[in-house]
């Protein structure tokens, strides 16, 4: 058996036992003109896949890329393959969303390949990834701290993309072009070392090759364990999630005391965190404070962790909304910064205090608009409704133990110089209803409110 026939097996085998392949699928072949796509396309045509090409000229290396799509071009004319191509201004794509250029070139590739499932009749995108993309993908994470996940390569198939030379070595392709006779084209940006991936192909593994000959071999093996282990590990994950983690759009809370049961909740709590971007070091401070004093504040690029007295609290950034909401005297109903109605009545001879946190009675008598809807400010202080004195508003929201974020999203209802309502909280002594009460105003909260 030859070369070319037993590597054209295990092709074969890749596409169906790791791709999931079926005989109904026609493929969109991604094709550079390098000879990882030459030889991804040569391979699914003979055999006996549908394809059609899709190549992507990102306009990077002049000359080389307008060669790159001549190339292409007279080899799906030669091999009758049907070829669709898209032009990027991808330098501009990185300027304007402040991204490297493999990241605005990966962004735009995959964003075109989607299109194409939806305007042709491909139902799977194949890529040339092989066995040496998916180790320099696992140094690559490893210098990035990525977590157990990204030790794990590159995945064969992850939904519609497909990835069937993963099995193969950069070198065992080339052999495979040139036992085809197959022509292809050479990116010289691979040569050089100014991206990292570059570093890693050029420096650090022709070192781990000298130091063990069958290091490919060895490190396919080393990914596919570490596959299953996390697999393991993502199971476990899963399931303390589900039991401690309660989610609210995208917004968590973590009970530190749970957390702490666990053997391994510092890498629980690293999985939990770093889909939003916390970092291993950033996640060694949060479980070193989590039993401290409460208040600490953890940030990433997105979001922010703020360690409560019984939990861990995940929320986005956002800009504290600082801003002042009037309610005129003939309005019924606001949208901003709080969807609230507004209605006033007689008092009814069997009138009940509502219970409702959401509702809020007052003493339309003592009510003078505008009314003003904010944010606390240092130094408010209010009488709550059974009291006689007047309490600092900062020290009401620590006897009723709310969170920090609990805090930053309560909002106060206030005249000219009184606090009438914290909403969806308490109301203010002095504008409770009272049997001398005549009319009432009536203030409820309509939509999802952040009440502790």
């Amino acid at each position: 058996m030859s070369h070319s026939t037993s590597f054209r097996e295990q092709f074969q085998h890749s596409l169906v036992e790791s791709c999931g392949l079926t005989p109904q699928d026609t493929l969109l072949v991604a094709l550079s003109g390098g000879p990882d796509s030459v030889a991804l396309l040569h391979l699914l045509l003979a055999c006996g896949h549908k394809c059609i090409a899709a190549h992507c000229n990102f306009n990077l290396r002049g000359d080389e890329s307008e060669g790159d799509e001549l190339f292409v071009t007279a080899l799906c004319e030669e091999w009758k393959v049907e070829l669709l191509k898209a032009n990027f201004n991808t330098k501009k794509h990185a300027q304007t969303n402040k991204i490297s250029i493999e990241m605005a070139a990966r962004e735009l590739r995959y964003g075109w390949f989607d299109e194409l499932l939806k305007t042709t009749d491909a139902t799977l995108v194949a890529t040339g990834h092989h066995g040496n993309d998916s180790i320099e993908t696992f140094f690559l994470n490893l210098s990035r701290g990525t977590g157990i996940k990204g030790l794990t390569g590159i995945a064969a198939r992850n939904n519609n993309i497909i990835r069937p030379l993963l099995f193969a070595s950069s070198a065992q392709i080339n052999q495979y072009c040139r036992d085809n006779k197959l022509s292809f084209r050479i990116d010289s940006s691979n040569l050089e070392s100014d991206y990292k991936r570059n570093k890693i192909r050029n420096t650090i593994v022709p070192i781990f090759e000298e130091l063990n000959p069958s290091f490919f071999d060895t490190m396919q093996n080393n990914i596919s364990y570490l596959s299953e282990v996390y697999s393991i590990f993502s199971n476990e994950l899963e399931r303390v999630r589900k039991s401690i983690v309660a989610e609210s759009n995208d917004s968590l809370l973590i009970p530190i005391k749970m957390l702490n049961t666990h053997p391994q909740k510092g890498s629980i709590l690293f999985e939990i965190l770093q889909p939003y971007g916390f970092q291993g070091s950033a996640v060694s401070s949060i479980l070193k404070s989590m039993n401290g004093n409460p208040g600490k504040q953890f940030f990433s690029s997105s979001h922010r962790v703020v360690v409560d007295r019984y939990n861990l609290i995940l929320v986005p950034l956002t800009a504290q909304d600082k801003n002042c909401y009037a309610i005129e005297a003939d309005q019924t109903r606001i949208y901003k910064p709080i969807d609230l109605s507004i209605r006033s009545f007689q008092k009814p001879a069997d009138y009940i205090f509502p219970r409702d946190a959401s509702v809020a009675h007052l003493d339309a008598d003592y009510i003078e608009f505008p009314l003003f809807i904010r944010k606390a400010l240092p130094g408010d202080r209010f009488k709550p409704l059974g009291m006689q004195h007047f309490k600092k508003i900062s020290d009401f929201f620590v006897d009723q133990k709310m969170s920090l974020v609990d805090k930053e999203n309560t909002w106060l209802l206030t005249n000219s110089c009184d606090i009438l309502w914290i909403i969806g909280q308490r109301i203010d002594e002095r504008y409770k209803i009272t049997p001398a009460t005549k009319q009432i105003l009536e203030i409820k909260i309509n939509a999802d409110y952040f009440i502790h």
